[in-house]
């Protein structure tokens, strides 16, 4: 019951965490859209109305051209009638005294003074005539001035609204102006340090700190000489007989068949003493098989789900130990069928767990049998060296070594292997009497974002010894 509640609740945490940043991801993506479209439409409406003020602003400002030209010719066709009226009205009053002169009166023919009097007549009319179109154009003129007063106020107003319009540019566009001017300082100083720091770090690390640090010996978890585990060949499935009495715990997705005459059951967790270790190895929800009275069985042990992956079968003797890393075991033989003894061995304060960031190593006890699985198969080294001479291990490739060996970490061989990636920084390093075994070949390459999160992962878990 406590590891179902553990394992739903790493579930609905690791769910909750998914759905969570996918919720603020997704938040964020809607509202960053409704920003944009915001921006655009505003850009839109304002490029709109900004082409309308001005065609009507070309439109006012014609108005008003015409309007100046009709008042200048407004003002010479009044300055014209005014003179035709003066003139007329000294022709009128000419022609009045001719009429009224008592000189005049006597030696004037009928003819002539009927001509004269016509002559009055047409002047006086002439004169009305001029000062109704006077008084025509001289309205005219004050309408024409009213209207050029109300073209030049819209003018004024249509003037102000384009400068306000002008000056008001996309706000998206600001945004992104402003956050150029503010941020451009940090973004130099972080693609400076992106491309530096990783370079410089990798030197400091490689030709100061690896080699004062590595000066440290190594850690040795058994005094007395063990007795030799042996190693099956490796591949892609492995078949495991099982005695009467004997038991194998083995992962569901390395199941691949096993014989109808075992006894099988669900193994919650391979061992209770280390639960959490077990959950994160994946150690758990494990198929147990029992050898039943007089019949031998057998299960086949092969990857279901990494075609990569080979296994091969350690066997560890009566009295023999062997350490291992819980997320490479497939599976588990107790040859007695009692429970595998699993001892931990914490190296909290040696300056070589400090280098090799493994704190804490996992001891298997014999007689007792373990399936591990290792890329592109399994190899198993023995060894008798002196405490000077060692033999080098990738970090990334070991599984596991016999306890009375000295273990420890040095230096990646080549500095241009561990800058590329090729290798981390350290390789390890076995000295004296034992065996180790590792992976033929380390993961094969992910993808930036997927090797990040792997590699914190498995950084963690090899902190704990997992």
């Amino acid at each position: 019951m406590p590891l179902i509640l553990l394992k739903f609740a790493k579930w609905f945490l690791g769910k909750g965490i998914v759905w969570a940043t996918v919720a603020a991801l997704a938040i964020g993506v809607f509202a960053l859209w409704i920003f944009v479209k915001r921006s655009y439409s505003d850009e839109g409406e304002r490029v709109a109305e900004l082409s309308q003020l001005q065609e009507r602003a070309s439109v006012v400002y014609a108005e008003l051209e015409t309007s100046h030209k009709r008042l200048i010719e407004l003002g010479e066709e009044i300055e014209s009638a005014r003179r035709n009226i003066e003139a007329l009205e000294r022709a009128i009053e000419f022609r009045d005294g001719i009429l009224k002169s008592i000189e005049r009166l006597f030696t004037m023919s009928s003819e002539e003074r009927a001509e004269v009097e016509a002559e009055l007549e047409q002047a006086k009319a002439d004169r009305l005539t001029e000062i109704e179109r006077r008084k025509k154009l001289t309205s005219e003129q004050s309408q024409e001035r009213i209207d050029r007063i109300a073209f030049s106020d819209e003018a004024r107003g249509l003037e102000g609204r384009i400068s306000e319009l002008e000056g008001e540019s996309s706000r998206f566009v600001e945004h992104l102006e402003e956050a150029w001017v503010r941020m451009k300082p940090y973004l130099v100083v972080a693609l400076a340090s992106a491309i530096l720091l990783p370079v410089l770090w990798k030197l400091f690390a490689f030709y100061l700190w690896a080699p004062v640090l590595a000066i440290a010996g190594p850690i040795r978890l058994w005094k007395e000489t063990l007795p030799l585990p042996e190693l099956s060949e490796a591949g892609v499935s492995a078949s495991v007989n099982l005695e009467k009495g004997q038991k194998l715990w083995v992962k569901e997705s390395y199941l691949q068949a096993s014989d109808e005459c075992l006894s099988k059951q669900t193994r919650f967790v391979l061992d209770w003493s280390i639960p959490a270790t077990c959950l994160a190895a994946g150690l758990t929800e494990m198929v147990e098989f029992s050898g039943m009275d007089g019949n031998a069985g057998n299960v086949t042990v092969s990857p279901q789900r990494r075609a990569e992956l080979e296994v091969a079968i350690v066997e560890i003797p009566e009295g023999g130990k062997m350490v291992i890393r819980p997320s490479s075991v497939a599976g588990l033989i107790s040859r007695s069928g009692e429970r595998v003894k699993i001892t931990r061995r914490w190296r909290l304060f040696h300056p070589q767990a400090w280098l090799s960031f493994q704190f804490r190593y996992f001891i298997f006890e014999g007689a007792s049998a373990v399936v591990v699985s290792g890329v592109r198969g399994v190899r198993f080294e023995e060894m008798n060296t002196g405490s000077e001479q060692g033999r080098r291990s990738n970090q990334i490739a070991t599984i596991g070594f016999t306890p009375d060996l000295g273990y420890g970490v040095v230096r990646a061989e080549t500095f241009w292997s561990y800058f590329r990636g090729f290798n981390p920084l350290f390789d390890d390093v076995f000295r004296g009497k034992g065996a180790f075994i590792c992976q033929e070949i380390t993961e094969e390459e992910a993808n930036q974002a997927s090797r990040f999160w792997r590699g914190l992962w498995s950084g963690v878990l090899k902190v704990l010894g997992v």
